[in-house]
């Protein structure tokens, strides 16, 4: 494993959030991803850039058979779903729940909809769930999608979000589709969170 080279705090900082701390992990990103990542500027890709090319590796090319929602933070994962389209559902919901994209929410979600937080009193509505999901938004510099399983009727991820500052809430989301079909809506969502 070879360490990063010198490439500024910030940057480096940034990566540490992650758990990057070589080059091989580095080479697992794309460029899209990390220059959305807080801290990470041109220069430091550049460095970076160079270093993969040193050691005979390169930025990955994930996006070239799968759409991705646009956003304005990095998503760090596994993001290839061509042959698990309840895999991508999940995914897409993930994404669009920390970014507060609204109309993919309304797209992915059925109605009606519930969200779980044990603890808490259940939301029985899409639209209070869609409208506390964007009451809620961070500021984020990462969401780190660690897994997701799928099978039948039912899914799970956990992964990790990152504000600008630092700041990590892991999350672990339990799925119920509406049924078994590849395109069935998800209905309910069961969530733990620790900030």
């Amino acid at each position: 494993m070879t360490k990063l080279p010198n490439i500024g705090k910030p940057t480096e900082n940034a990566l540490k959030t992650i758990g990057f701390t070589t080059i091989e992990q580095v080479s697992t990103l794309d460029k899209a991803t990390l220059s959305k990542m807080h801290g990470v500027g041109p220069k430091a890709i550049k460095i970076l850039e160079q270093a993969l090319a040193d050691h005979n590796l390169t930025f990955q090319n994930r996006f070239d058979n799968d759409e991705i929602p646009n956003t304005e933070f990095a998503v760090i994962c596994s993001l290839n779903c061509d042959n698990a389209p309840k895999r991508r559902m999940i995914r897409d919901y993930l994404i669009a729940a920390a970014s507060g994209n609204q109309q993919l929410l309304e797209t992915i979600l059925s109605d009606p909809f519930r969200w779980i937080i044990p603890g808490k009193r259940p939301v029985e509505d899409r639209e209070v769930f869609i409208d506390t999901i964007l009451q809620k938004q961070k500021n984020l510099s990462t969401l780190e999608i660690q897994s997701i399983l799928t099978h039948g009727k039912e899914g799970s991820a956990h992964g990790i979000l990152t504000t600008k500052n630092g700041d990590k809430i892991y999350f672990s989301d339990i799925i119920q589709f509406k049924n078994n079909q590849k395109d069935a809506p998800i209905v309910e969502v069961t969530s733990f969170v620790i900030q």
